[in-house]
């Protein structure tokens, strides 16, 4: 059976998620740009986006048409969390008494931190499943 695969979000243009089914890459899932793949009832995809591959498991079930990502309704609590981390590590880091380890402390704080957030921002609505919004047993 074919599932359409569609990624509709408001940032990340150009960024994508590399798109595996059963552990084998199948390619980029770009945004705006919908993409059909061929899959069996039982089947493993995992969407994994960013540097450190976060990703996003799910099992395929026989009445799944359809995969929609989108944001999430929640940015704004996801940036106070974002921001009031950064800030407290930032707030931590001021005791390292060299400047070259507390900009390395910093950026790569902001990094990881920036990654979070991009994961935890999306939200995937399955077709097909009853209830669209809880979808938690298709997901690891």
């Amino acid at each position: 059976m074919k599932i359409t695969l569609r990624r509709q979000t408001t940032w990340g243009c150009v960024r994508y998620f590399s798109l595996y089914k059963n552990g084998t890459y199948q390619g980029k899932l770009f945004n705006n740009i919908a993409t059909e793949l061929e899959v069996d009832a039982g089947d493993k995809i995992e969407f994994r986006e960013g540097l450190f591959q976060f990703s996003q498991k799910m099992i395929v079930s026989p009445s799944m048409t359809e995969i929609t990502i989108t944001n999430s309704k929640n940015l704004q609590p996801l940036f106070l969390k974002f921001i009031t981390l950064f800030l407290l590590v930032s707030f931590f880091a001021l005791s390292i008494h060299s400047l070259g380890v507390f900009l390395a402390v910093e950026l790569v704080t902001f990094l990881l931190l920036n990654h979070v957030f991009r994961h935890q921002s999306y939200q995937f609505q399955i077709e097909g499943y009853q209830k669209t919004h809880s979808f938690s047993p298709y997901l690891f």
